[in-house]
């Protein structure tokens, strides 16, 4: 039986949680200076590193099924690309916008990708749902302008990379994590994503480290550490404790706190499409959920 003498301050934590999701975007746009496949190396290395208190603490072994290293890989190469392309985008977006249209999209896409190669069954609320979603998304793109040639904007090209990415990793972790447990996992696809990205960032110098300088550090610890270790450990505890639908809502938390962090830290005023778009974005992934 659930002890709910601690709900309330834990319902508390996972609202910090999510807000740290959302403080992510502003942070990456800080360190948005640094190539991006060093700031995503360190933040994978050290990530990898966080988790092994938390597996001995649960008394976890680090063995991994052979059915379910495929998934564990996959994984990793679906969150290494979303990180390449989540830092890429904020090279010359702003944290805000991309903080409200890829969490906003992204269970779009997992949703329409399910229904196209995993024969998800689509009933008319789920293609309403998907409808509504993808007009958010398309509203929030095309900006208050309303140019079609915002489409071909290198942010949202890599936002929208970004939003497809962790669609398929939403759901070849949930492959993986019928095999495995999820901090497991989650140690894992750190390695395996640090794996996949030294190559890339070896020509960038990731291990000079005088020249990466105070700021670089404070930006990836704040990535690897509070957005990456803490928010993932928290949310999954809420998944436990509350159920998976439930804790799903507090993902709506991360638009809305990056929105505001992005205003307070960066001077970032949104524009009206991007709040009109990732409500109805928002509203439709509710529809969508809502069975």
């Amino acid at each position: 039986m659930t002890d709910r003498t601690h709900q309330p301050a834990f319902l508390a934590l996972a609202v910090l949680a999510m807000v740290a999701w959302g403080g992510s975007w502003i942070t990456a746009r800080w360190a948005s200076g640094y190539p991006a496949e060093v700031t995503a190396l360190w933040r994978f290395l050290i990530s990898a590193v966080s988790f092994l208190p938390i597996l001995w603490w649960r008394k976890e072994s680090l063995a991994v099924p052979r059915a379910a290293w495929r998934w564990v890989g996959l994984s990793a190469l679906a969150l290494a690309a979303y990180n390449l392309c989540f830092l890429g985008g904020l090279k010359t977006g702003h944290g805000g916008y991309g903080g409200v249209l890829v969490p906003s999209m992204n269970p779009l896409f997992a949703n329409l990708i399910a229904a196209i190669f995993l024969s998800h069954r689509l009933d008319r609320r789920t293609a309403l749902g998907l409808g509504l979603g993808f007009g958010g998304g398309i509203l929030q793109i095309l900006g208050p302008t309303f140019q079609m040639s915002s489409f071909l904007r290198p942010e949202n090209l890599y936002f929208l990379g970004a939003a497809l990415s962790y669609a398929l990793l939403t759901l070849w972790t949930a492959q993986a994590q019928k095999r495995i447990g999820v901090f497991v996992h989650s140690f894992w696809v750190a390695v395996g994503c640090a794996a996949l990205l030294l190559p890339m960032a070896l020509p960038q110098h990731p291990f000079a480290f005088s020249a990466l300088g105070g700021n670089f550090w404070f930006n990836t610890l704040y990535l690897a550490l509070l957005a990456g270790t803490f928010g993932t450990t928290v949310y999954f505890e809420a998944a436990k404790r509350v159920g998976g639908a439930r804790a799903s809502s507090f993902s709506f938390l991360v638009p809305v706190s990056a929105l505001g962090l992005a205003f307070l830290f960066l001077g970032e005023v949104p524009a009206w499409t991007s709040i009109v778009g990732g409500a109805l974005s928002i509203g439709a992934v509710l529809l969508v959920q809502k069975h």
